[in-house]
């Protein structure tokens, strides 16, 4: 296993492909300043965000929905928000019962941790990004929050083998908050918080 420094943190680079997105992200981030101080949202991140989002919708390991648990349509499902985010725009949230509306930029640490979940072989469905309607003051508001609802092609439940290797690996990546079944209103998918 390598290692690789990207703003000041050392990262894990496990596969030949998976240096190779390292070096094409660091090169972007090297010539943008991306790394310099400024908002997450700044220009300078913007393409770093951008590459990250179009390596996660190429990756085959990461499914993304094209549509909201509760059914609602709109433009901020979790395949429309990693898009957004490809072509360097804020992600749209959804505007229908607790959802703010607006927009915002996806955390860059959370799409890393996506993409290092499927390096270290995890595949994925995610149905929420910035979208859908969550509690009040959700971290899905701020674009540092992901939802899953199938591991390893397996439905998320309290059944599934996949369920606490997965959650480990996220913690073991810099999520900062993992729940999923046993936790109330989790029973059927994992959230994920950086």
């Amino acid at each position: 296993m390598a290692w690789a420094i990207f703003c000041g943190r050392l990262r894990p680079v496990r596969a030949a492909s998976s240096l190779a997105v390292v070096l094409l992200v660091l090169i972007v981030a090297w010539t943008t300043g991306a790394c310099s101080s400024g908002s997450v949202g700044s220009f300078r991140s913007a393409s770093v965000r951008q590459t990250l989002a179009h390596s996660l919708l190429k990756n085959p390991r990461v499914g993304l929905a094209n549509f909201h648990v509760s059914g609602r349509r709109d433009k901020a499902t979790a395949m429309d928000n990693m898009r957004q985010a490809e072509r360097g725009a804020p992600s749209m949230r959804s505007s229908y019962q607790r959802a703010p509306g607006g927009s915002v930029y996806l955390d860059i640490q959370m799409l890393w941790g996506m993409h290092y979940l499927t390096k270290s072989g995890w595949s994925f469905r995610v149905t929420e990004l910035a979208g859908g309607s969550h509690s009040k003051k959700s971290s899905h508001y701020r674009g540092v929050a992901f939802d899953v609802d199938y591991i390893n092609g397996v439905k998320v439940g309290r059944g599934n083998r996949h369920l606490r290797g997965f959650m480990w690996k996220c913690r073991q990546l810099g999520a900062r908050e993992v729940k999923g079944p046993g936790t109330p209103g989790h029973s059927s998918h994992v959230h994920v918080e950086w």
